[in-house]
């Protein structure tokens, strides 16, 4: 399969309405020549502290999904892991300082409890 930009965006599109009523912003695809990771999400997290010394996120900046083309092979490939990194993308906004583990429970549930429908 040859991935391009206008492909990732199309299924991008499709995957945001679908599953996460339209909340992501589309980010910056990178497709690269990775040997070892399929994908990658990736972002900065712009934080503040409040008057109490919590700290909370303001907002998402460079947001990215980079893809491998030599990994995704085939289009069941592609989604299952451009939707996985959705997942990621979302958590990052949903619990962006709380969030540590890349994938938690919640987050491996949310992405088995998708991918069987994708």
């Amino acid at each position: 399969m040859r991935l391009s930009r206008k492909i990732l965006l199309q299924r991008f599109k499709k995957f945001n309405e679908k599953y996460f009523e339209n909340e992501l912003v589309t980010p910056k695809f990178v497709i690269n020549g990775s040997r070892w990771t399929a994908g990658m999400f990736n972002c900065d997290v712009m934080v503040e502290t409040n008057e109490r010394g919590k700290k909370y996120a303001t907002e998402l900046r460079d947001i990215k999904i980079r893809l491998s083309k030599h990994l995704i092979k085939n289009s069941r490939i592609l989604d299952n892991i451009l939707l996985h990194e959705m997942i990621h993308y979302y958590f990052d906004i949903c619990y962006p300082i709380s969030y540590s583990l890349n994938h938690s429970h919640l987050a491996i549930s949310k992405l088995l409890h998708l991918s069987y429908f994708v």
